[in-house]
């Protein structure tokens, strides 16, 4: 019991606090140059849509905004019941914007069908609220040398609601993905802003619901690199409530659950890198809900017979017990704050499990403000 206390609460800081620690010592290795001009050709812009007649205007005049030559792109309506089209139809100007009509099927449906249309041999995926800087594109594929299968963009939340938990979430994952990047193993692309080459695209099965992620795992999985590049910016407004937050968290974490089995692959401790990295980075992280649960089971049981283990249950049962505090009477200290979300999202993961074993969460999403 007390060997499964200190390997619970060891595995449920590490990808927190020991991994990151790593990436600062392994971020001290000079980056060797990579082979390759970059990508040469033209270039898709992919965004599926539903009900964004809010945005949609003001993505297609960004998309025009872009230095790159030779974009294309592409809007994929899945079953729009608001003003969406008319917005488009006023907006577009040209055949350079692209929209095809779909009935209601959800995201990763949307995706498979626009891909089978699309030529252009690198394409960039995005969504109806991410606004690019406008090299953001040029950013990309200059980052497309030799090896490279996809290449994720940053992307900045403009803070309006005061939700500094997932700033602050943000800025470590940043870190994370520049250390990554020196070795071609950037886990998970964002969907606000990624590119990656069309001859490695896989059609996804219809129940994926993290299609960013699968794309880019499932290319990183048969060998090519995912690198970062921090100049390639896109922005969206961080103005949704908790509640529409821990939702999207609830989704994400049910399609990592299932990505799990999709990836398999790179569960192989023979896979050297492919498997370090992602064990660090994701599993190991969507793990911590039940370690934490096993931290604290262990933690009563130790108590009952030992008084040092005691003393810990009574900082355990404390530190939860600020957290409830923080959330009921909705602090936004920042040294309450930063636990408080650390419990939120890994609450969110433990409600996505359950959902994505009971079959209970939808693949076909809502849009919110964020």
């Amino acid at each position: 019991m007390e060997l499964l206390f200190w390997i619970s609460l060891l595995l449920a800081i590490y990808p927190h606090i020991i991994y990151p620690s790593l990436l600062y010592v392994l971020s001290w290795r000079k980056e060797r140059p990579r082979g390759g001009s970059g990508a040469q050709g033209p270039v898709a812009v992919i965004c599926s849509v539903y009900n964004e007649e809010k945005v949609i205007a003001q993505k297609i005049e960004n998309f025009y905004r872009l230095e790159h030559p030779d974009t294309q792109l592409y809007l994929g309506l899945d079953g729009c019941t608001d003003n969406t089209l008319n917005e488009i139809r006023r907006t577009a100007s040209d055949d350079r914007v692209k929209v095809i009509e779909f009935p209601r099927r959800g995201k990763v449906s949307v995706i498979n069908m626009i891909m089978k249309d699309v030529y252009q041999p690198f394409v960039v995926m995005t969504d109806a609220n991410s606004m690019f800087r406008q090299d953001a594109v040029t950013k990309l594929t200059e980052q497309m040398h030799n090896n490279v299968g996809v290449v994720c963009g940053r992307l900045n939340l403009i803070d309006e609601g005061g939700t500094f938990g997932e700033g602050f979430y943000w800025r470590i994952e940043t870190f994370i993905k520049r250390v990554e990047s020196r070795y071609g193993s950037v886990i998970g692309a964002n969907g606000a802003i990624y590119l990656f080459r069309r001859s490695l695209f896989e059609p996804l099965p219809q129940n994926t619901i993290n299609d960013d992620f699968s794309i880019s795992m499932r290319i990183y999985e048969r060998g090519y690199d995912v690198v970062y590049a921090d100049e390639a910016i896109a922005e969206e407004r961080l103005i949704a409530s908790h509640a529409e937050e821990y939702r999207r968290h609830v989704r994400d974490s049910a399609g990592h659950f299932r990505a799990l089995l999709y990836l398999w692959c790179l569960l192989n401790p023979f896979r050297g890198k492919r498997f370090f990295f992602y064990v660090s980075h994701r599993v190991l992280r969507w793990m911590v809900p039940f370690l934490l649960i096993f931290a604290m089971v262990a933690n009563i049981m130790l108590a009952l017979q030992n008084q040092n283990y005691l003393l810990l249950l009574s900082i355990h049962c404390a530190g939860y017990g600020l957290i409830f505090v923080t959330h009921f009477l909705r602090l936004r200290w920042k040294p309450l704050y930063v636990p408080y979300y650390f419990m939120l999202v890994n609450s969110a993961i433990f409600v996505g499990f359950v959902k994505n074993l009971l079959g209970l969460q939808k693949t076909s999403w809502e849009s919110t403000r964020r």
